[in-house]
């Protein structure tokens, strides 16, 4: 009986492409014309290519190994099982021979896994392409010898498999995909890449860990990581968090022209207090006081916590300071610490600006040198407050550097100053300051 299988014509080109590819026959059968697919013959087409190829015998079981892959593929269970043998008997020919033939024999391994997918679905034949696609990536790695100019493929391969399923991909797979692409200098394929991973792994550590990993690596300069980010905003302008970025990037890198061009863009497409702030703070450190106190006020309509309350305050008081507003500076240090009582850098900047009084009055008489008993007031106080060493520590520096200004013996002498006294330091200059210190 003969079969009639609309898939015979599609695999007698396929076993014809793979005879081209092999360029002389493994055996003196496979010399002979194809037979006829007749489904009497497949049992014996079958046993007799099985009983060499669990011995072996490549060359002897090619044969009738390829009139089973054109006659019935599938036999017996219906599966991929007889084009996995394919590959096993090309590489096995191949591991045995060296030259030209040991090439061409890889070459055909690799055809089988390109083409058995689609020759199997039009024979009726159930098959996994995943499966068949992750399979050619493996082999490759495992012949890195007989393959070196096409290890450069298996990347893209495991890239495939990973459209396919990424669910059956493993942590040593993904980071391969990466690594390719990296050395290819696809830097934004990788990115992009790895945003897809962060949606599909977001539960799995190990994938997240290596995720982390490459983002603190992946970009060796500033540069590097402007233009990337350009490039980037160039192709999703209405990301407003690349924008953010790239913002803060100009900024740190002192761009100051495409930061100030960037930020206009960005808060009139997304306005929040912490962008508010940021612009706010590169006005402040440009000298532009007004428009940073203008900026970090509005910032607080925005959001009003209490981290953004007591930053706003401060560097609104450093905008004052800077403009010479002695008191209104004090105050806005003085709400900053109404926002956060812990928060000492507001004690150490009123003990600045106590030292910044005496430097602006012109004179440095016995009265002056007591504004400076005050100021280490404040020192003292945050170096007990602080919770942060480096905060202490910056405290009690700024106290050992003023000491050697507090009024002499001989100066408390003629003022008839006793230590342990209360001394209220509201005259001249310093009438704004109103506040009383101890004789030490």
């Amino acid at each position: 009986m003969t079969l009639r299988h609309s898939s015979f014509r599609f695999e007698a080109l396929a076993i014809a492409m793979l005879a081209a590819i092999i360029g002389l026959q493994a055996s003196p059968a496979a010399a002979q014309p194809s037979p006829e697919c007749n489904e009497d013959d497949v049992p014996m087409n079958y046993s007799l290519y099985y009983e060499d190829y669990k011995i072996e015998s490549w060359s002897t079981s090619l044969p009738y190994l390829k009139w089973i892959i054109q006659c019935a593929p599938g036999f017996p269970g219906n599966n991929d099982r007889n084009y996995e043998r394919l590959v096993q008997v090309y590489e096995g020919l191949a591991l045995n021979t060296d030259g030209d033939m040991q090439r061409a024999y890889m070459d055909s391994a690799l055809f089988v896994h390109d083409y058995a997918p689609d020759s199997l679905s039009a024979s009726g034949v159930d098959v996994d392409p995943f499966d068949w696609v992750f399979g050619k990536g493996r082999f490759i790695q495992k012949h890195n010898a007989l393959l070196p100019d096409v290890q450069t493929e298996v990347g893209g391969i495991y890239l495939q498999a990973y459209d396919l399923d990424h669910t059956r991909l493993q942590n040593y797979y993904v980071n391969y995909i990466i690594v390719d692409f990296v050395s290819k200098d696809r830097k934004g394929d990788a990115v992009d890449f790895m945003d897809r991973v962060e949606t599909d792994f977001a539960d799995d550590a190990d994938v997240m860990n290596t995720i982390e990993t490459w983002r603190g690596q992946l970009f060796t300069s500033p540069e590097e990581r402007m233009g990337f980010l350009e490039s980037q905003v160039e192709k999703n302008p209405e990301d407003g968090e690349l924008k953010a970025e790239l913002l803060q990037l100009y900024i740190d890198e002192g761009i100051r022209d495409m930061a100030y061009e960037l930020a206009d863009e960005v808060m009139s497409d997304n306005p929040t207090g912490r962008l508010y702030r940021t612009v706010a703070k590169m006005r402040l450190d440009d000298g532009d006081t007004e428009e940073a106190i203008r900026l970090y006020e509005e910032s607080l309509d925005m959001e009003g916590s209490q981290e953004a309350a007591r930053e706003v305050y401060f560097n609104i008081g450093i905008a004052h300071q800077q403009e010479g507003r002695l008191a209104s500076a004090r105050s806005q240090f003085r709400r900053a610490l109404d926002a956060d009582p812990s928060y000492v850098q507001a004690l150490i900047a009123i003990g600045d600006l106590y030292q910044t009084a005496v430097q602006g009055c012109g004179s440095f008489e016995r009265e002056d040198r007591a504004v400076y008993w005050l100021a280490a007031d404040y020192f003292d106080r945050a170096a007990s407050r602080a919770e942060n060493d480096a905060y202490a520590n910056q405290a009690r520096q700024r106290r050992q550097q003023i000491q050697r200004f507090f009024p002499t013996a001989e100066d408390k002498f003629f003022k008839n100053w006793n230590p342990g006294d209360r001394y209220t330091i509201n005259y001249g200059c310093y009438t704004w300051i109103g506040e009383t210190t101890t004789v030490r």
